[in-house]
């Protein structure tokens, strides 16, 4: 059986170059809107276990038409929120721990292309009906054989 799950945020992600222009505390502040929002609209439906591969479609509704660069780059604050939070080894028995992908909501392993699939795609939209839309859907990952 195939596990699919499907939930709509109610603002288009921001571009990639709108990313690049922020200060570093309003894109942290963004990624954390980010990440309640989704927690919010998938309460009761993360899976148990993060899928150790998956299809990750993000649709961006929006007016505009993006280039393709900034429309790709743009995911990342959303991919971050669907990856598993991990704990760092620290280098030094006194040093702080530290958390790779704290604001991670399990959703899958990893980001990297060893764990999903990643699609973006543009919607061209009237400005009432903008959102970003993401469905994530369980999958096997097929080895490849070397010819």
């Amino acid at each position: 059986m195939t596990y699919v799950i499907t939930f709509r945020l109610s603002a288009p992600f921001p571009l990639l170059n709108q990313q690049h222009r922020m200060h570093f505390r309003r894109y942290k502040q963004l990624q954390t809107r980010i990440m309640h929002e989704i927690a919010d609209v998938t309460r009761g439906r993360r899976p148990a276990e993060p899928f150790p591969f998956a299809l990750v479609r993000v649709e961006r509704h929006s007016c505009g038409q993006p280039d393709h660069d900034g429309l790709v780059g743009g995911v990342k604050p959303v991919l971050d929120c669907l990856t598993t939070p991990k704990q760092l080894v620290a280098r030094k028995p006194t040093s702080r721990a530290r958390v790779r992908n704290p604001m991670g909501l399990g959703f899958v392993v990893d980001d990297s292309p060893d764990h999903i699939l990643l699609e973006v795609v543009h919607v061209k939209t009237r400005h009432a009906d903008q959102c970003t839309l993401v469905t994530i859907t369980e999958a096997v990952r097929q080895m490849q054989v070397a010819a």
